[in-house]
């Protein structure tokens, strides 16, 4: 997913069947999360399978992971964070190359 430079997104842990079904979250499951960028991106683990991810302004692309462990069993999920400039809303003055005026003599 793409995310502006000046954004934050949540994120949340879906469990699902073999084939891709929604099912409840197991009583007994854990998920923990990781970035490997933290360059681009903050994380914040809520540490009950939720997240929030934060740009830092820089540009960059960054892995977001989530292990998840229930019955004594651990899946991994993974996604990319894209972090893109945002929208204009300033400015800049920007110069060329200065040029003479009159030939010298």
């Amino acid at each position: 997913m793409d995310l502006a430079a000046d954004m934050k997104v949540s994120a949340a842990v879906e469990y699902t069947d073999e084939v891709g079904n929604p099912t409840a979250t197991p009583a007994d499951a854990t998920a923990a999360w990781s970035v490997d960028n933290t360059a681009v991106i903050a994380l914040t683990d809520n540490l009950d399978g939720t997240a929030s991810f934060a740009a830092t302004g820089a540009l960059g692309a960054c892995n977001v992971t989530v292990t998840a462990t229930t019955g004594g069993a651990t899946f991994t999920g993974t996604d990319v964070l894209n972090v893109v400039a945002g929208l204009a809303e300033r400015v800049n003055v920007a110069f060329g190359t200065p040029e003479e005026v009159t030939p010298d003599a």
